[in-house]
């Protein structure tokens, strides 16, 4: 509520529960030491632990909340808002463009709270249909959508372990957990698509790039199909590579791709 933004944030569900769990917090410049005390104690991972576990006195006590008459708190006018300066809507702004290619949009997405879920629905969704039609959107949707996956892109806080799949100045745009989809046995891989552009495929149990995908800005050379809302094919002319998303973006990887194969007409 201070900053209008989430404790925890980061470029997909998975990579924010590690944040949580390794308890990977950054305040704001502008928060006082009693507000990022109060926070850090909020958010122990131990709930006992936390102000306000057994009674509301250890949280009406704390240094915080100096000065407020909780006995006569129902009297008192409510203080006045502070109109945003121009600074904080451009702050704003980017919060909210943050995931959505994700399926979820600005702080109630991906930014989350201790042992919370994943946000609501992006206004602005992907084609659900399996040929990826988006009625009516035509080309000014992927001129938007590259302008939010550069946005994205331009965001330094992904998960630092992955910074080893990448060259210098390269960023990641989309990632997830995904099954690589084979006809014996289905394996766990996390898939990359990164701003330069490449999708990478790494092994996460070994932390090994596998089947790199050869990029290609043409749609004969490299496309996505989906089959379903939690299935998509990543086609090129010498192979046919099928995931599975449980949480069904597929829709949002096709776009991601597609918008980066289209950011030259933009």
């Amino acid at each position: 509520m201070l900053s209008g933004s989430s404790p925890f944030k980061d470029a997909s569900e998975w990579l924010i529960f590690q944040r949580i769990m390794a308890r990977d917090l950054h305040f704001p410049d502008y928060f006082s030491d009693e507000a990022r005390d109060l926070i850090d104690q909020l958010l122990d991972v131990d709930p006992t632990k936390r102000p306000g576990w057994s009674s509301y006195a250890s949280l009406k006590g704390h240094p915080f909340f100096r000065g407020i008459d909780w006995g006569n708190l129902r009297n008192i006018p409510a203080p006045k808002l502070v109109s945003e300066s121009n600074e904080n809507e451009e702050e704003e702004e980017q919060d909210g463009e943050w995931n959505l290619t994700h399926g979820v949009r600005g702080g109630t997405g991906s930014g989350t709270g201790v042992g919370s879920s994943t946000g609501t629905a992006s206004s602005q969704q992907a084609p659900s249909t399996p040929n990826g039609g988006n009625h009516g959107s035509g080309a000014a949707s992927s001129s938007d959508a590259y302008s939010h996956l550069s946005r994205l892109a331009s965001i330094d806080s992904f998960d630092s372990r992955w910074q080893e799949f990448l060259e210098p100045g390269e960023a990641i745009v989309m990632i997830s957990k995904l099954k690589k989809i084979q006809k014996l046995t289905n394996k766990k891989v996390q898939l990359l698509l990164t701003d330069k552009p490449k999708l990478i495929c790494v092994d996460p149990s070994k932390m090994q790039a596998k089947c790199n995908i050869i990029w290609s800005d043409d749609p004969n050379c490299l496309s996505v199909q989906l089959t379903s809302p939690a299935h998509f094919k990543i086609c090129t002319p010498k192979k046919v590579i099928s995931f599975e998303d449980s949480k069904e973006r597929a829709a949002q990887w096709k776009m991601a791709i597609e918008a980066l194969q289209n950011r030259r007409f933009n």
